[in-house]
């Protein structure tokens, strides 16, 4: 009996010890998996954030893919265009012919997204690569808007946004250099993957 008093009386403070460096592993493999999940979710929220600059709503730029006033319009994208999607930048706009080379574009109904000062642009059309763009500039901002025209029939109209998935727009200094981040976008994995079908009135 004395035996086991005088163990116990010994093991005691070792099993409280063992306890207490049990409950600082504990805590200390806690805080690892709290610092692992907060660096996982600064990870996702930067890649969330940078996901939005490159694919989100489409950016001004200082460039035209195209020679505004150059090349001849698409009579096609004439009429008066709607989309059904969840929540678009623009709901319904109409496409008018200013002359043999350019567009008006007036925005008959906005989307949430919206976010130009203006519904009137002027509109022009270009081909990189035998692909179709549509570039606009709102008349009170001297930027520039584009858009892929993915499929285009007489009733139907297939669009993507523009994105730059190689340099950005920070490579954007020329119109060629515009179009070279256009030519190897294109060949991406994401490029224009995201879009939107127009049904003409």
């Amino acid at each position: 009996m004395l035996f086991y008093v005088e163990n116990h009386a010994i093991l005691s403070p070792l099993r409280t010890s063992f306890a207490k460096i049990c409950l600082k592993s504990k805590h200390i493999t806690n805080l690892f998996k709290m610092h692992c999940q907060m660096k996982k979710t600064l990870l996702y929220s930067a890649i969330l954030i940078i996901a939005l600059l490159n694919f989100g709503c489409p950016v001004g730029l200082d460039y035209a893919l195209g020679n505004p006033g150059k090349e001849k319009i698409d009579a096609k994208l004439l009429g008066t265009w709607t989309n059904n999607e969840e929540d678009p930048e623009v709901i319904s706009a109409t496409i008018s012919k200013i002359d043999n080379y350019s567009y008006k574009i007036v925005v008959n109904e906005r989307g949430s997204m919206y976010s130009l000062e203006t519904d009137e642009l002027t509109a022009w059309v270009t081909k990189v690569d035998g692909k179709l763009f549509l570039y606009m500039k709102p008349d009170n901002e001297d930027k520039y808007y584009h858009y892929l025209i993915v499929d285009l029939t007489k009733d139907t109209m297939i669009t993507a946004d523009v994105s730059l998935l190689d340099g950005g727009i920070d490579a954007v200094t020329s119109t060629a250099k515009l179009k070279d981040q256009v030519k190897k976008s294109m060949k991406m994995d994401g490029w224009a993957n995201e879009t939107i079908t127009w049904t003409k009135e």
